[in-house]
C-alpha cells in the first residue's frame, strides 16, 4: 500500500514523494514507464523538509526524474509510476499526458534531441533541409498574421478607403464588409532619420500622404533594420516597417508578399536599380512609383564642372542612362524641383512625371529678433554639395562678412561633419547633428545655403522657410522652388553678393522682418499637406 503525491509531471521531468505502508522506513523503488515502456528506475529517498516538518517519517521518500531527452510533445503519453516488485501504481499514477503545441523547454529539448540524432552526412543534410523550409514557413506564416493584425492607432490623419463598398445601410449589419485598403509597400536605403537628412523629410511626409489617400503603408530597407531598430515615428504613424528576423531582405518581402501589393513606391535610383525587375516579377499588379529625389546625373554633371574635372563624363553619362532607364521602367516617376521634372519629360512621356514637394510643419520663429544673432548653414555632410558649401563659408564668404562685422558667427549644423571643417576657424561654429532644428533657428537671424553644385529641391532651405527665417540662397539652392517675385531678393550670384546680402538681413530689422513673413507665406502654399496629396493622388493613379 503505497501513499504519496505527483507533484509535478510533463514531458521533461517526474517530481514528487511516496512511501510505503507496509514499511513506513524503506525507501520505495519506483519504475516510471511510458506506454509501458521503461524510462527510468528511480528510488524515493530524497530528503524533503516539507514531509519531515509534516510528520512524515524522516521526510525521506522525496524523488525528482529528469527525462533526457524529453517525451515527444507531439502525441499523447500514458505514464505510470509503479512500486517495483509488487508493481502497485503510486497515488496519481497512472497519468496522461495530451499532445501539445506550446513551444517550452520540453518541446525545445526533444525537438532539438531529434534533430541532432543524426547517422550520417547525407541524413545531416536532410535534417538541414527540412529545417530550413520550416523557418521559410514560419516567417511566412509570421508575415501573413502580422499582415492581418490591424495597424496601431497612431497620430497620422485618417485617409478615405479606397474601393468599392456597399452603403452600410443598405447591408444588415452581419454583413456589412471593410472596404479595401490598398497597401503600398515604401522601399528605401536606410530606416528614415528626419534628424539626419532631407531625403529622410522628404520619403517620411509622403508616406504620411500615402495613409491620408487611404493606403496601407508598409516600409522595407534595404538595410533590413533589426526587431529593436525602429523608433516609435513609425508605429505612432502606424506604418509597419519590415524587420529582421521576420525578413532578412528586401527581396523576402516582395516574395512573402506576393501579389499583395497594390502600390510600390522606390526612393532613389540605387533602390528602383536594384528592386524594380522584382517588383514586376512577384507583384506585378503593382503600381510601379520611382521617386528620384533628385537627379543624381545633374548633380554630378554640375560638380563635374564646379571641380573643373572632366574625366567625371564618363560617370555622368552612365548615370543618366541608369536614371532614364529606371524612369521609363516605372507607371509614374516623382521628383521635387520643376526643373527636373522638365528635363524627365523630354525622356519619359509627360503624364508619368509628377511634380510633388514634401509638407513640413510651419512652425514661426517666436524668438524676437533682437535677441537672435549669427547665422546658420544647415545640411547633412555626407552630401559633397554641403561640404563645398561649407568651405565656401570658411574660406570666401564668412571672411567678407567679418570684415564688416566681426561680431557674426555662422553655425554649422549637420551630421558627417568632415575633419577639414574641424576644428572650427574664426566666424564658424561647429554644432553638428542636432535633434532639435527648431532651437537652432530660435538662435539666428537667417540662413544660407551656398552651394556651388547639387539637384532637386534643398530641405535646409525649405525647413528655414517653414519656421519664418529668410536662407540667402545661390542659384542651385533656389532651383526648382519658382519662388516669387517678392523672394528673388534672396537669391545671390557670387560670393561678394551673399556677403552683402547676409549683412543687410542681419542689420536691417524691417527688411528681415518682411522677407519672414514672405517665405513663412510660401512655406505655408508649397509644403501644405494639401498641395502634397492632390499631386500625390495623381501620381498614385486616384482618381478624385
Amino acid at each position: 500500500m503505497l501513499i504519496g503525491s505527483i507533484d509535478e509531471a510533463d514531458r521533461g521531468r517526474m517530481r514528487g514523494w511516496v512511501r510505503s505502508g507496509l514499511s513506513p522506513d524503506a525507501p520505495v523503488c519506483l519504475l516510471l514507464t511510458a506506454d509501458d515502456r521503461l524510462l527510468e528506475r528511480v528510488v524515493a529517498n530524497r530528503h524533503r523538509p516539507d514531509l519531515q516538518a509534516a510528520g512524515i517519517g524522516n521526510g525521506r521518500f522525496g524523488f525528482d526524474v529528469v527525462l533526457r531527452p524529453p517525451l515527444d510533445p507531439t502525441r499523447a503519453w500514458l505514464i505510470h509510476l509503479r512500486a517495483e516488485g509488487s508493481g502497485e501504481d503510486m497515488p496519481g499514477s497512472p497519468l496522461r499526458l495530451d499532445p501539445s503545441s506550446d513551444f517550452n523547454d520540453a518541446a525545445r529539448a526533444a525537438f532539438s534531441a531529434v534533430l541532432l540524432g543524426f547517422a550520417d552526412d547525407a541524413e545531416a543534410a536532410r535534417r538541414h533541409d527540412f529545417l530550413i523550409e520550416q523557418c521559410e514557413l514560419l516567417l511566412q506564416a509570421r508575415a501573413d498574421r502580422r499582415r492581418r493584425s490591424p495597424a496601431p492607432a497612431g497620430d497620422a490623419p485618417p485617409g478615405t478607403q479606397a474601393g468599392p463598398a456597399v452603403p452600410p445601410a443598405l447591408v444588415p449589419p452581419a454583413l456589412v464588409l471593410p472596404a479595401l485598403v490598398p497597401h503600398a509597400l515604401v522601399i528605401d536605403a536606410h530606416l528614415p532619420d528626419p534628424d539626419r537628412d532631407g531625403g529622410s523629410v522628404a520619403i517620411l511626409s509622403h508616406m504620411r500622404s500615402l495613409q491620408r489617400l487611404g493606403c496601407r503603408v508598409t516600409f522595407a530597407a534595404q538595410s533590413m533594420p533589426a526587431a529593436d531598430a525602429a523608433s516609435d515615428l513609425f508605429d505612432r504613424a502606424g506604418i509597419r516597417v519590415c524587420r529582421r528576423p521576420e525578413f532578412g531582405s528586401v527581396e523576402e518581402v516582395l516574395r512573402r508578399e506576393a501579389g499583395r501589393v497594390d502600390l510600390a513606391y522606390l526612393h532613389r535610383l540605387p533602390i528602383a536599380s536594384a528592386y524594380g525587375p522584382l517588383v514586376r516579377h512577384y507583384q506585378p499588379r503593382a503600381r510601379l512609383v520611382y521617386a528620384v529625389a533628385d537627379l543624381h546625373h545633374l548633380r554630378l554633371a554640375r560638380q563635374a564642372v564646379f571641380e573643373n574635372r572632366p574625366e567625371m563624363k564618363p560617370a555622368v553619362h552612365r548615370l543618366r542612362n541608369q536614371e532614364l532607364w529606371a524612369a521609363t521602367e516605372a507607371d509614374a516617376v516623382i521628383t521635387h524641383s520643376t526643373v527636373e521634372a522638365a528635363l524627365l519629360r523630354q525622356a519619359v512621356p509627360a503624364g508619368r512625371v509628377h511634380v510633388i514637394p514634401w509638407s513640413i510643419p510651419c512652425a514661426p520663429c517666436d524668438v524676437p529678433f533682437a535677441h537672435r544673432h549669427g547665422i546658420a548653414f544647415v545640411g547633412n555632410y555626407a552630401h559633397a554639395p554641403n561640404v563645398a558649401a561649407a568651405h565656401a563659408l570658411r574660406d570666401a564668404i564668412m571672411p567678407r562678412v567679418r570684415a564688416s562685422d566681426p561680431s557674426i558667427v555662422c553655425r554649422l549644423v549637420g551630421a558627417n561633419l568632415p575633419r577639414s571643417l574641424q576644428p572650427p576657424q574664426a566666424g564658424l561654429a561647429v554644432l553638428g547633428q542636432v535633434s532639435d532644428l527648431d532651437a537652432v533657428f530660435r538662435a539666428v537671424r537667417l540662413t544660407v545655403a551656398p552651394l556651388g553644385f547639387g539637384a532637386g529641391l534643398k530641405a535646409k532651405v525649405l525647413q528655414s522657410f517653414a519656421a519664418g527665417i529668410p536662407c540667402v540662397c545661390s542659384p542651385i539652392a533656389a532651383e526648382g522652388l519658382d519662388l516669387p517675385t517678392a523672394l528673388q531678393a534672396l537669391v545671390v550670384g557670387d560670393d561678394d553678393a551673399m556677403a552683402d546680402m547676409i549683412l543687410r538681413l542681419h542689420h536691417d530689422q524691417p527688411l528681415n522682418d518682411r522677407l519672414s513673413q514672405h517665405v513663412l507665406d510660401f512655406a505655408r502654399r508649397f509644403l501644405a499637406h494639401e498641395a502634397v496629396d492632390a499631386a500625390m493622388a495623381k501620381a498614385i493613379g486616384q482618381r478624385s
